[in-house]
């Protein structure tokens, strides 16, 4: 008991110490100590125990044209969904309607398994555009990795309780606290800050899959108004940050030439992604001509893209300036140690995407930003940001403090660069 409580032990102080991955959307810092395949796996098996009961109970609508339209807008989400991160085109999404015309909720968990309630219609009215926005908002949650950082926190609350279990001499429960975590994910409500990650993800991948963005703004309205009876289900595993209704409204007026463009333009090949069961119980496969998912995913991670982020949209427009030193300082130490990596393969959204969120004022920052300017084609920005890089040099340079310029002669390396560019305005 003593050697397995050392264990349990030193997995906290890891957990402690290692729990921090930076979220490959948004790139926020979260604390993860459940790797993302056990968070899939053990979803995977919470939601089928969880289907299975329900099919029992014949709640699950198999068929119908309720059940056909979700998995057609679905299909057109997670097609969007592949565009911002490749490696999803693995997952084994699927999607059940669940047949509850009281409960107004909907989910995503790791891995893209899927639900909604039949309260959607019943007691919301929703439309297609109002689904897709809803579902658009949960596939949210599973590309954001909010799922397992869930499980990670209940995890690591749970190991804290198991090390005080086995101190009084309780058995060893790992595997059972592992699986309630999973449980939890589901239940527990999301944190204000991912539902504002959730509701940018989703109301974009709405409007390119090419539903109404102003859709995402009606279904708030109409949840607002169910809620004045008592909240429902959805509000009660999704609070809602202040000001929300004002948001969306702002998000869906930035994301609004994308459902244009969509809406006006020719549609775009794309696979089936559900694995959707229909009443022979027979998998949905691609077919003969179509495009496979594996084919779908290398054209994407050729030109993966990037949310409209303000930092982003800042960084396109050459109008990122920074003025972080103190406050800045770990998240600068701790990113920057990737730059190289990125720099070399050529990632440079990662990049101008890590180099933003560090904020730190240093001539290495503005480099690293001239370089991934460059190489998105944005020659203006990266002029500005060589500029930059010089003029930061003279106090900010990142051999100070301390600091290593991760092999890069910024100061020759952003003169050069700045040669063969024309001075900005």
């Amino acid at each position: 008991m003593q050697k397995h409580f050392k264990s349990l032990l030193r997995l906290a102080v890891f957990a402690l110490l290692a729990g921090c991955a930076a979220n490959p959307i948004t790139g926020r810092s979260q604390f993860m100590v459940v790797p993302e395949r056990m968070a899939i796996g053990e979803s995977a098996a919470a939601y089928n125990a969880m289907m299975g009961e329900l099919g029992k109970k014949r709640k699950i609508e198999t068929d119908g044209e309720r059940t056909q339209k979700v998995r057609e807008i679905t299909d057109r989400l997670i097609a969007q969904a592949v565009r911002f991160r490749p490696d999803s085109a693995n997952w084994n999404w699927e999607v059940q309607v669940i047949n509850d015309p009281k409960t107004v909720n909907a989910f995503c968990m790791a891995g893209g398994k899927m639900a909604i309630y039949s309260g959607m219609w019943e007691k919301l009215k929703a439309t297609d555009d109002e689904i897709a926005n809803v579902m658009g908002h949960e596939i949210g949650h599973a590309l954001a990795n909010h799922t397992q950082e869930r499980m990670s926190i209940a995890y690591g609350t749970g190991i804290g309780t198991q090390i005080a279990a086995i101190a009084l001499g309780a058995r060893d429960q790992t595997a059972a606290l592992m699986q309630q975590a999973a449980v939890l994910a589901i239940a527990l409500p999301n944190s204000r800050e991912s539902e504002s990650e959730a509701d940018q993800i989703g109301i974009e991948l709405a409007a390119r899959a090419g539903y109404d963005p102003k859709a995402a703004v009606t279904l708030w309205e109409k949840m607002s108004k169910l809620g004045e009876g008592g909240p429902p289900e959805f509000l009660s595993t999704h609070p809602s940050p202040e000001n929300r209704a004002a948001r969306l409204k702002e998000l869906g007026e930035r994301v609004q030439p994308l459902y244009v463009a969509v809406k006006s333009g020719a549609p775009v090949e794309a696979p089936k992604f559900l694995n959707a069961r229909e009443a022979s119980n027979e998998r949905v496969v691609t077919k003969p001509g179509e495009i496979t998912r594996e084919e779908y995913a290398k054209r994407q991670a050729d030109d993966t893209l990037t949310f409209l982020a303000e930092p982003y949209e800042r960084f396109k427009s050459a109008a990122a300036v920074f003025d972080c030193r103190v406050q800045c300082g770990f998240s600068y130490a701790r990113k920057k140690g990737d730059w190289k990596a990125l720099h070399d393969k050529g990632a440079w959204r990662d990049l101008a995407v890590s180099v933003m969120q560090a904020g730190y004022l240093s001539d290495l920052s503005y480099f690293m930003l001239g370089e991934a300017a460059r190489g998105l084609g944005l020659a203006e920005a990266a002029s500005t940001y060589y500029q930059r890089a010089l003029e930061a040099g003279k106090e900010y340079g990142c051999g100070s403090g301390g600091f290593s310029c991760e092999g890069f002669e910024v100061q020759r390396q952003a003169a050069a660069a700045l040669s063969v560019f024309p001075t900005p305005k």
